[in-house]
């Protein structure tokens, strides 16, 4: 009954979105993004693309088989797109695995070589993360950092098991939850019925979705272009907006929040959601209400606010493990959720605020933020 809620939600929601679309749309007329382009195109400052090796450059023969229109800059009306330099800062700045795939849903072949950051690479992934935003009216700067942890903007990024891939990173579980009840096809026909070009190309690219792909034998499927980006980041709004949907009903029935539960918390909680699943999420939570209510204290929105860069606490917890061990068992007054997660092994959006921190020293607050 939960379940079938939920994906009716979806769908109520998805529905008044595009309706929402098409009426804007047809009150201002827009120009193909390829005119608009040239009269404000993204920033470039600070900002070259890579020359590469061959051995670099195994993505190069599939973009080329993409229709141009992936690679070009597009406008973005009515939202703020953050600059070209963040996704290549982002991409500079990723190690980790890439996967390399001869089929669309073969098994991916892990390799440590990290593809040339040419005009094209780097532009597909830029327009596919703001197309996406365009299209389903969010803020790129929200999606930013968490992006940046998953993948660092990289087509092809895969963790060393094979098993979390693409440039959202999916899992299986993550796969299954987007592809239940048909969720992907029916979207697509959702979005085929807008004007706004960004989701007219998302719906023509992304392809049908055969739900064994979510086997790692064929995890392909979330790297292999042409179906990626676009796929991977579609994928990744319908899992928050489940988790969105899921997540209000999940703390509806917490008195001791309710006050604290802004908007800009329940973001934080989405994106813990997206690592560490809604029970995780829904466990710490309670864990942490129970220490609070130890010492008869509110919670607050500071107190609840995940957006602290705690590196050097889990660098004493890593290299100190006992003391994690000791601050599990242990009721600590005026601790933060953000601590409370982190000695919980919940280091997800700290990691976040560490990357926002980063991104802030090297190109202001050009990119995003929590």
């Amino acid at each position: 009954m939960g379940k079938a809620k939920t994906t009716a939600s979806l769908f109520a929601v998805l529905s008044f979105f595009i309706v929402h679309c098409v009426h804007k749309t047809t009150e201002q007329v827009r120009e193909p993004s390829s005119q608009s382009a040239e009269k404000n195109p993204p920033q470039l400052n600070s900002y070259r693309f890579e020359y590469c090796e061959q051995n670099r450059l195994y993505l190069e023969d599939d973009m080329e088989k993409m229709p141009s229109e992936y690679f070009e800059p597009h406008i973005h009306e009515g939202m703020d797109a953050i600059p070209v330099k963040c996704i290549q800062f982002a991409q500079r700045n990723f190690n980790g695995h890439y996967g390399v795939c001869a089929e669309q849903e073969d098994r991916p072949r892990i390799s440590k070589v990290k593809p040339c950051l040419t005009r094209n690479y780097t532009m597909l992934a830029y327009n596919a993360y703001h197309d996406v935003m365009d299209c389903f009216n969010l803020n790129p700067r929200d999606f930013y950092l968490q992006i940046m942890i998953e993948s660092g903007f990289h087509i092809n990024a895969i963790n060393k098991t094979g098993f979390d891939s693409g440039m959202s990173q999916f899992t299986a579980n993550g796969i299954k939850k987007v592809t239940a009840n048909n969720m992907v096809e029916r979207t697509r026909r959702i979005l085929l019925e807008s004007s706004r070009p960004s989701c007219q190309r998302i719906s023509s690219i992304v392809g049908s979705f055969n739900i064994d792909a979510f086997s790692v034998e064929k995890r392909c499927s979330m790297i292999s272009l042409p179906k990626n980006p676009y796929r991977a980041m579609m994928f990744n709004y319908l899992h928050t907006l489940l988790d969105q949907i899921a997540i209000e009903e999940l703390l509806s029935d917490i008195p001791e929040i309710q006050d604290a539960l802004t908007d800009k918390i329940k973001r934080q909680f989405v994106y813990l959601a997206y690592n560490r699943g809604l029970t995780g999420l829904r466990n710490r939570v309670k864990g942490y209400i129970a220490t609070r209510n130890y010492f008869s204290q509110t919670i607050t929105e500071n107190d609840l606010d995940l957006n602290k860069n705690l590196t050097a606490v889990k660098k004493v917890l890593n290299l100190e493990p006992e003391k994690k061990a000791i601050l599990k068992k242990a009721r600590v007054r005026n601790m933060s959720f953000a601590e409370y997660a982190v000695i919980h092994d919940a280091t997800y959006v700290s990691d976040m605020s560490a990357a926002g921190d980063y991104v802030q020293r090297n190109l202001g607050n050009s990119c995003g933020d929590l």
